[in-house]
């Protein structure tokens, strides 16, 4: 049947059966024969083709079949859920989140401890000079009791004061340049530190050729900021006078100019040079290069025959360098 099926024949060329050799004629009617050609087979459409084959092979039957149902194990997408999966979370963002928080607290509790010692050194040097400055004399300058002075600290020598800056404070020395740096007048531990005259300077000052004096640049404009400052020209020509005082004299002086140097500039914190023009070419050589000076600084270089100097350093960062501000005394 499937040799056959979907053709049409005519009934002469069907053998019968019934006749003697039907079977035999049949058989030659499969193989060509020059005595009896083959009748070509009649064409027939496709479409009659699929129409005359059984319903079982017909190509819309298997459109129109119903699908066997899937098993539960086998179900539609839409009635699928995933199983949840495992979340990977790499470990570095969440370090990287931990050590900003940290460095985040670290920096608030640097900002607030900072805030602390600046509020610790400024109750203490505004209770000093209440107790400690009775008055002001008739040009302004503080009068100090150095007396009741040395009962708080014997360490004193003398006090700096510059009007219209924050510099009212008192010169302590001792017998190295360290012990102030992070120390109060009233021996308080402190960032701020004191103001101090070189160890290996003369009590109480202005007695050597060079008198030099210490203090920090703090953020919160205290201690010797300003000087730092000075190294620009318009806050420099703000400063006409500056007065350090000691039990016997208050000595006037005059800003002569402010330079930057490194810190391991010696000349700076010399208090006596060598040969008879040993000043007047460190002054010289200070007006070279110098961020200010004052307008008559040439002539005043060459005819002093002491200086005081006031030296800070830049900023709080670890810079080397160092702002060095001379004054000359004008009287005493």
């Amino acid at each position: 049947m499937s040799d056959y099926q979907g053709k049409r024949f005519k009934a002469s060329q069907i053998p019968d059966p019934s006749k003697p050799g039907a079977a035999h004629a049949a058989q030659q009617g499969r193989t060509s024969s020059p005595q009896q050609p083959r009748a070509p087979r009649p064409v027939t459409p496709a479409t009659h083709r699929r129409q005359d084959a059984p319903a079982a092979y017909r190509p819309s039957s298997y459109s129109n079949a119903k699908k066997p149902p899937r098993s539960s194990s086998h179900a539609a997408p839409s009635d699928y859920t995933e199983p949840p999966r495992k979340k990977r979370r790499s470990i570095i963002p969440i370090l990287l989140i931990i050590i900003g928080i940290g460095l985040i607290v670290a920096a608030a509790a640097i900002f607030i401890n900072a805030q602390i010692g600046y509020k610790q050194a400024s109750d203490s040097y505004q209770k000093i000079e209440k107790q400690y400055v009775s008055d002001k004399d008739a040009s302004g300058v503080p009068i100090i009791d150095f007396d009741a002075l040395a009962q708080t600290n014997p360490e004193v020598v003398g006090w700096i004061y510059a009007p219209g800056t924050n510099i009212n404070y008192p010169v302590v020395q001792t017998n190295n340049n360290s012990k102030y740096l992070n120390t109060l007048f009233d021996g308080t531990a402190n960032a701020s530190g004191a103001i101090f005259l070189d160890s290996n300077d003369t009590a109480p000052g202005m007695v050597d050729q060079q008198t030099t004096i210490y203090g920090h640049r703090m953020n919160d404009g205290s201690m010797f900021n300003v000087i730092s400052d000075t190294t620009d020209q318009v806050t420099f020509d703000s400063i006409e006078y500056a007065y350090y005082i000691t039990r016997d004299a208050t000595y006037k002086l005059r800003p002569l100019a402010t330079k930057v140097v490194e810190d391991t500039y010696a000349k700076a914190r010399t208090p006596n040079f060598e040969g008879d023009d040993g000043l007047k070419n460190y002054l010289s050589e200070m007006l070279d290069g110098a961020s200010a000076v004052a307008s008559d600084a040439t002539d005043r270089a060459a005819s002093a025959t002491k200086v005081v100097t006031l030296v800070t350093c830049r900023s709080l960062s670890l810079s080397n360098t160092r702002a060095v501000m001379v004054l000359t005394p004008v009287e005493e």
